[in-house]
């Protein structure tokens, strides 16, 4: 086989979605709706150690790209494209269904029944992979997980590969420098871990903490490849939970199987199912989507118990949580404001999946993903469990599962 030959084989089995490739099997090209978001001449090498690396391309160096693919096939799992990845659309309703009741979200799932068994989420590790935080919100600020083997000097003094990452990273600036210029992911972050003291906003979780991997660029866009790396990151400081409150067409094996890989490290991955009104089963987002054995997709209900307009829904998504009109944590000086969306909605099941890990610190991901799908609150939701979150009755399936 010729150099471009062995080029062209390895592009083709990018195969986002389907079955891994071999020499003996058929090669299958990227599913219908995928190639849409390829960012040009941007590819991920998944290299059988298990690294991920990004090349990008300018028009010049695809000879030269070439030549390292030949040179260095034997030790390539796989190539792809790298795809964009966009901050949700907010989900629109037509009324405000809250009233005024600041944290009907918490109240509707019953944390405050394990709130009164002193179940707070004490030190459980919550990962926001998003847009960034607001590193002194007053109601963030003690929430914060502190990387001890780093400190502020320019310099990466605990060899990890990033700089400067106490609180966090930015991957598109390559920075610990955390800021949130669009508040989603501050948003996200109150709604998982807000410290109930400090201000109106009650976190699900409010002894948890929070490191957060910013991985969109200023103008919203993000890749598939920084998300990788986000990924990886809160796996390195022993998270053990991780909020991915976005999503889209994009079918990346590279982060399929980074998923797949989650389960076998005890890690659980909350995925937000997406904002378009859309049955998944039939036309998939992803990484709501992938249906990994420790991902749990989150659909949004109202405060009046119906299914979000807005919200995804179908077998692939299993479970709904309060999504509509929620008041959580903005960046300085607002404070707070109130945002729709199934990105909403899945923070709530983080935050109770860290209260589950706090009472039962021994718990597999897989037991805390029973717990939360088998013990929901019935309900007109077009979704795999037909219910909405309920963490105190979570509660009392996962001491069950324990005493088994």
């Amino acid at each position: 086989m010729d150099v471009r030959a062995l080029f062209l084989c390895l592009l083709l089995a990018l195969s986002a979605c389907g079955s891994p490739t071999s020499s003996e099997t058929p090669l299958t090209k990227a599913e219908d709706g995928c190639d849409d978001a390829t960012i040009s001449n941007q590819k991920i090498i998944r290299w059988k150690d298990g690294r991920f690396t990004k090349h990008k391309l300018s028009a010049h160096q695809h000879a030269q790209f070439e030549r390292f693919v030949k040179n260095n096939k034997e030790k390539i799992k796989y190539i792809e494209n790298d795809f964009k990845i966009s901050k949700p659309l907010p989900g629109t309703i037509s009324l405000l269904s809250w009233g005024g009741y600041v944290n009907w979200g918490v109240d509707s799932i019953a944390a405050q029944k394990l709130w009164d068994q002193n179940i707070f989420g004490k030190d459980v590790l919550v990962a926001i992979i998003d847009s960034g935080i607001d590193t002194q919100h007053p109601q963030l600020i003690n929430q914060l997980y502190v990387n001890s083997k780093e400190t502020e000097n320019g310099l990466d003094d605990d060899g990890n590969g990033l700089i400067d990452d106490i609180h966090g990273y930015d991957f598109p600036n390559q920075s610990g420098d955390l800021y949130d210029g669009s508040g989603h992911g501050t948003h996200v972050s109150g709604i998982v871990a807000a410290e109930h003291s400090s201000g109106s906003i009650k976190g699900v979780a409010p002894q948890a903490k929070l490191v957060a991997f910013d991985f969109f660029a200023d103008d919203g866009s993000g890749s598939v490849f920084d998300a990788l790396a986000a990924i990886r990151a809160a796996e390195l400081v022993g998270a053990r939970i991780i909020n991915a409150s976005w999503g889209g067409p994009s079918c990346s094996r590279s982060l399929r199987e980074t998923l797949d890989e989650l389960s076998k490290k005890n890690i659980l991955f909350v995925t937000a199912s997406g904002n378009e009104s859309l049955n998944i089963d039939r036309e998939p987002m992803y990484p709501a989507a992938f249906s990994t054995a420790s991902q749990i997709t989150v659909g949004a209900m109202t405060a009046d118990g119906a299914t979000a307009g807005f919200s995804n829904y179908g077998r692939l998504v299993h479970l709904v949580a309060p999504g509509a009109d929620i008041l959580s944590t903005y960046p300085l000086p607002d404070l707070t404001a109130v945002e729709h969306g199934t990105s909403m909605a899945a923070p709530f099941v983080s935050g109770a999946a860290a209260l589950l890990w706090s009472a039962f610190p021994q718990a597999s991901a897989k037991q805390i993903k029973q717990a939360l799908i088998t013990s929901v609150q019935p309900g007109p939701f077009p979704v795999l469990s037909r219910g909405s979150l309920d963490v105190a009755a979570a509660h009392e399936a996962l001491k069950e599962l324990m005493s088994r």
